[in-house]
């Protein structure tokens, strides 16, 4: 997905006529089509794929810092010492924190798919080419709403072109939609479109754009979700028929540096450079040691790769729980956690005796991160991921021999030694599978949602982080496993969408 927006006068109009809509909708007397209609945009195959193009865009104001602390800071693995409203859990519909961010840039990304999906039905050009354009689109709403519904729960569901008033109307009005429903929808329109995706790596793909295993990842995500095991598997075993053994993919493919690795199956894409155009988050800001001022010195180490002009904020640390899930011999610990740089030992853990907390380690580090941007890609889905996902199926379905030999891939890549032998029951086994899921997985998006998935959330917080950092002990409550939808958008249904577990109504 390494695409670079064509600057023309009409992909402007087709992706800004939407937002206009919904921005101005009292001052527009004009219908959407009369500024620009699929009759006069989608002419040629290029024109469809600008159009899918600005699909993507909403994707780098999604998965940013906001949402890393909100998934992977606030759950059993980290805690940030912030006064972020995310971090506190002081959020409410009132003061939705991310939550505002992840509404708007969703269903602007849905909107954008819902015309260029419409768009791409009517275009001039071969019809056994829309498949494949159309699957691309029907993937990227699948994971708007797949996001909307695991940060949300329950959210409003359309597939309408909004082009006129009149569906903006309908569009507004709509009020939460059971979430399990939705995903249905989207797991039967991602197994018609699937095969018409490339059917190869991401890596392989030009651009890194999507292919049918990004497809299929998300079609088992939701179907995890909704408890549909053997649909998820089934997808699952389509990517593994692709990726093969994980033992060929190295450890240092799970660094943030490292951009559209062989091993990913979807990344966010962010570029920094000197000179050009710049797409930069302030992710590695989380998670990089406190920094001397003006020297590449990083709690009292000098790492000359991470150079002298960053500008980390107060980072994100492991709570004990995550710490010890790591044996001094798993090469993983030395990736997601810092003790030390190049062997020399930073202060903190040192100024306790040796027992203080490590940093959160290089795999988030941005090398020449410049102020408080970074240029690293956001990993979303790989490889090990779908694996666990594999194993935990099986494990659901009965089929031991199966979740063995899936979570000893993950084990086996990390060291030969951390393979069970054998199956030690269907609950210890899925503990695995969770302490797994951290040892590989922290800080690709996933934990929260995870935690609310397996309906543990509350009491896996509460037990693993509230005693380190007295904040989470008194904020949170249960109902904070689904976010608050915003006031501001509770307003503009007129009252339709609602927040009960908020709100006590």
């Amino acid at each position: 997905m390494n695409i670079i927006i064509k600057s023309r006068f009409l992909l402007v109009c087709f992706l800004t006529v939407t937002s206009m809509l919904l921005s101005c909708k009292k001052t527009l007397n004009e219908e959407a089509e009369s500024f620009v209609s699929p009759d006069q945009f989608f002419n040629n195959e290029s024109q469809c794929i600008a159009a899918l193009n600005g699909c993507y865009n909403p994707l780098t104001a999604i998965f940013s810092a906001n949402l890393m602390v909100a998934n992977e800071a606030c759950t059993d693995l980290a805690f940030l010492n912030s006064s972020q409203l995310d971090a506190k859990f002081e959020i409410s519909p009132a003061n939705p924190g991310m939550g505002q961010a992840v509404w708007e840039q969703c269903y602007k990304g849905v909107m954008y798919c819902n015309a260029a999906i419409k768009g791409i039905e009517g275009a001039g050009i071969a019809e056994d080419r829309k498949p494949a354009l159309i699957g691309e689109a029907i993937v990227l709403r699948g994971l708007y709403f797949y996001i909307l519904t695991s940060t949300f729960g329950d959210v409003p569901f359309y597939e309408d072109d909004v082009s006129n008033l009149e569906v903006l109307d309908k569009v507004m009005k709509l009020g939460r939609m059971d979430a399990t429903e939705t995903r249905s929808v989207l797991i039967e329109q991602l197994q018609q479109y699937a095969p018409h995706l490339p059917n190869k790596k991401t890596a392989d793909v030009p651009d890194n754009r999507i292919s049918a295993p990004m497809a299929y990842m998300l079609l088992a995500k939701m179907a995890m979700w909704n408890k549909e095991y053997e649909v998820a598997l089934n997808a699952l075993k389509e990517v593994q028929k692709i990726y093969g053994a994980l033992a060929q993919y190295p450890l240092e493919d799970t660094y943030f540096r490292n951009k559209n690795t062989a091993e990913s199956i979807f990344e966010v894409q962010f570029t920094w450079s000197a000179t050009g155009l710049k797409k930069t988050s302030t992710v590695a800001c989380f998670f990089t040691p406190t920094k001397k001022s003006g020297t590449a010195i990083y709690d009292g180490v000098s790492i000359p790769e991470l150079g002298s002009k960053a500008n980390p904020f107060n980072s994100i640390t492991p709570s004990a729980y995550y710490v010890s899930l790591y044996d001094l011999n798993d090469p993983r610990r030395n990736i997601i956690l810092a003790y030390n740089y190049n062997g020399q030992p930073f202060e903190r853990p040192l100024s306790n005796n040796g027992t203080g907390k490590p940093w959160m380690g290089p795999k988030f580090w941005c090398p020449g991160m410049d102020n408080i941007a970074d240029g690293n890609n956001q990993k979303v889905f790989r490889y090990a991921d779908a694996l666990l996902m594999m194993a935990e199926c099986a494990n659901e379905l009965g089929d031991a021999n199966l979740a063995m030999s899936c979570l000893n891939e993950v084990k086996g890549r990390a060291s030969e030694m951390y393979k069970l032998t054998n199956y030690p029951g269907k609950d210890s086994f899925f503990q695995e599978i969770k302490d797994e899921r951290a040892r590989e997985l922290m800080g690709e998006y996933g934990r929260k949602w995870d935690l609310v998935r397996w309906g543990i959330f509350y009491d896996a917080v509460k037990s693993t982080t509230a005693n380190e950092y007295e904040v989470i002990a008194t904020n949170l409550r249960p109902y904070h496993a689904y976010y608050p939808i915003p006031d501001r958008e509770v307003l503009r249904s007129q009252g339709v969408l609602t927040n009960p577990a908020y709100t006590g109504q």
